[in-house]
């Protein structure tokens, strides 16, 4: 069988609009003149036997054909790039920009911490945090992104994953709200809520495993019911209840963190159906020994160690 010939370039300029979405943010990122990339893309187009990309007002949209062919891509041009890479690896040297998907609170709670050593040891890298999407596991596979933050690991033969810590979703309000000075009488019920209106995550795609209290989905009601305010914001829950008569469930680590600016807040309890969950960090195939990640996803890790301990929470019987 002939074997088509496919200059190294054209799949660097692959993968960098599968990233992009642009041919002229992508020619830059190879370094090349918009001519050059166009007749690549001509190129690859011819090869594969498909357009690869149609043009439209958003940008440049991958077809299924490139979304299939992107994983394979990126694996070769990781393993050309490592063919030029230094047998010794030093932090000193890296100059890539990582980019991480990932909810606001998972950057406060779990990440946040690793970017003083991660800037210590490796001073010319960039870190972009990135909202997670629904695609996000097709995006780990694409390269355009380095690692996503998640509650649970999608099932998957080409995913990675480590938990970060071991977390919880509490219950919580102001120590001004009559729930906080009732819970100082007695334990508090299921009953005792319902008076009260609540302030609720709405975020999508992240799912806590059926968890009752995660909160998270992404459909609004168009009756607020007991809901007073929806907000896609973890940390915003908090700061909404400093403000306002509103209880909140938010993960606990989340809490514990953010503490010292909230000091009039306090957790009400666990509630006996919520499940302890441990984010995972998540990556490619692709990066698993790459040495590069594995420094960076030993800093981050190890960064994320220093939390809470769950085991001395109230626990809220009957809710």
């Amino acid at each position: 069988m002939l074997r088509p010939s496919l200059d190294t370039d054209a799949l660097f300029l692959f993968r960098e609009l599968m990233r992009t979405g642009s041919l002229t943010r992508a020619a830059a990122a190879c370094s090349m003149s918009i001519g050059s990339a166009s007749r690549l893309l001509g190129k690859l187009r011819e090869t594969f036997g498909d357009d690869l990309f149609d043009r439209t007002n958003h940008g440049l949209i991958p077809t299924p054909k490139a979304k299939a062919l992107a994983p394979r891509v990126a694996k070769i041009v990781g393993n050309y790039s490592e063919l030029f890479n230094p047998e010794v690896f030093a932090p000193t040297d890296l100059i890539r920009v990582l980019r991480i998907g990932c909810v606001d609170t998972a950057i406060f709670t779990y990440l946040s911490q690793s970017l003083p050593p991660l800037f210590e040891k490796a001073p010319r890298i960039g870190v972009e945090f990135r909202p997670i999407l629904p695609n996000f596991t097709e995006q780990l596979s694409t390269g355009e992104l380095d690692f996503a933050v998640y509650p649970t690991a999608p099932a998957s033969d080409v995913l990675h994953s480590a938990p970060l810590a071991e977390d919880v979703f509490v219950l919580a309000c102001s120590k001004k709200h009559p729930l906080a000075r009732l819970s100082e009488k007695r334990p508090l019920t299921a009953e005792d809520f319902k008076p009260y209106r609540q302030v609720r995550i709405a975020t999508a795609p992240a799912k806590y495993e059926a968890d009752p209290w995660s909160d998270t989905r992404g459909d609004v009601p168009m009756l607020a019911d007991n809901v007073a305010v929806w907000t896609p914001y973890f940390i915003s829950v908090l700061q909404i209840m400093s403000n306002m008569e509103l209880w909140g469930a938010v993960p606990f680590q989340t809490f514990m963190r953010l503490r010292r600016w909230f000091p009039d807040l306090v957790i009400l309890g666990r509630p006996a159906s919520a499940k302890a969950f441990s984010p995972k960090l998540l990556w490619h195939e692709r990066l698993h020994e790459d040495p590069a990640s594995v420094w960076v996803r030993s800093v981050l890790l190890s960064a994320a160690k220093e939390l809470a301990d769950l085991k001395d929470l109230p626990v809220l019987e009957g809710i």
